[in-house]
């Protein structure tokens, strides 16, 4: 399969924010997250209990909405 120049990327994340609200409370969780995955790459998302891994990932999977910012699967904006 022959990919033109622009598709290098198969998901972007641009500039991703995510906070709830508990009460009269914003709980922040993800701040300005921002990557790509190219076509072919493999990744993996670690860190410690409580970092936001799979609020990132509900994200991605399109299960929550980012309160800000951009999530980008082959050139289409899923939340726009």
């Amino acid at each position: 399969m022959q990919r033109q120049a622009g598709d290098a990327n198969m998901l972007k994340l641009e500039h991703i924010e995510k906070a709830y609200q508990q009460g009269k409370n914003t709980v922040p969780v993800l701040h300005d997250i921002t990557f790509h995955v190219a076509h072919g790459e493999f990744v993996a998302i670690m860190g410690p209990s409580g970092s936001g891994k799979s609020t990132l990932m509900n994200l991605i999977g399109l299960l929550d909405t980012p309160t800000s910012g951009s999530v980008i699967l082959s050139d289409k904006d899923l939340y726009s």
